[in-house]
């Protein structure tokens, strides 16, 4: 999908989902944690892409509802960078994202639902993850264009080791 001469939907999102990810700390996502977490598993997870970066799926329909996804997050990003989101949009993203789920659980990939449910669901992973995303892009940089990154559960020690850094 062509935006900008060889910039793509994914493309942009992809360094503005970067650019806010790296300006931005959890504690001022409060609201939209969620949301953003949903956007990076889209965007960066094993289901939808490949070693070239980003890819639709060959199913029409499924591709359509991708291409939604895609362009509304870029918008609910744009809107959040302006301080301009409303509940709505927060509604409206989570609906594409219940769309995503039923392919994915359509497709086989009952387990990944389900983990990703439960992650989504518990607001301290949901930090972990956005944190682990956030280290990972540091560590990396933004000259890498294919960002590889698994939302997971945190294990014990890191959950001890995240509420230490909050009493210290």
């Amino acid at each position: 999908m062509e935006i900008l001469g060889d910039t793509t939907i994914e493309q942009c999102l992809q360094s503005s989902l970067l650019d806010y990810l790296t300006k931005t700390k959890t504690e001022t996502m409060t609201s939209v944690r969620r949301n953003i977490l949903q956007t990076a598993i889209f965007l960066f997870g094993k289901e939808t892409t490949d070693g070239f970066g980003f890819v639709y799926s060959k199913n029409k329909d499924v591709a359509v509802q991708q291409k939604r996804f895609l362009i509304f997050s870029y918008l609910f990003l744009d809107a959040l960078k302006k301080n301009s989101i409303s509940d709505k949009a927060i509604a409206i993203h989570n609906g594409l994202w219940s769309q995503h789920l039923q392919h994915l659980a359509n497709c086989g990939n009952e387990k990944t639902v389900k983990r990703y449910i439960r992650i989504l669901e518990d607001k301290e992973e949901i930090v972990f993850n956005i944190k682990r995303l956030q280290r990972k892009l540091k560590s990396v940089g933004m000259e890498e264009k294919k960002l590889k990154f698994r939302c997971r559960k945190s294990n014990m020690f890191e959950k001890i080791g995240m509420g230490l850094k909050k009493l210290f």
